[in-house]
């Protein structure tokens, strides 16, 4: 499943210093609904994920939401 993660360029630092995010893991399933998030926290920047199965929907958030609780490898960034 590809969903959008929005995050900071710490964060962003630490992922690629890692190779991986540590779960829990949240993202989007669509890049409208993670724009508008990045907008309303300020965190400018927005990359595509890769999701395995084991995705699960977040309460609330319109069911735009999901996250996993498996580490996600960063590739191609």
């Amino acid at each position: 499943m590809l969903v959008w993660h929005v995050t900071t360029m710490k964060k962003l630092s630490k992922y690629k210093e890692t190779g991986y995010i540590k779960p829990p893991v949240r993202g989007w399933v669509n890049i409208e609904a993670a724009e508008r998030f990045s907008k309303q926290t300020g965190r400018r920047i927005i990359i595509r994920l890769k999701f395995d199965k084991d995705v699960q929907k977040l309460e609330g958030h319109n069911g735009e939401a999901v996250y996993t609780l498996s580490p996600v490898r960063l590739e191609n960034i």
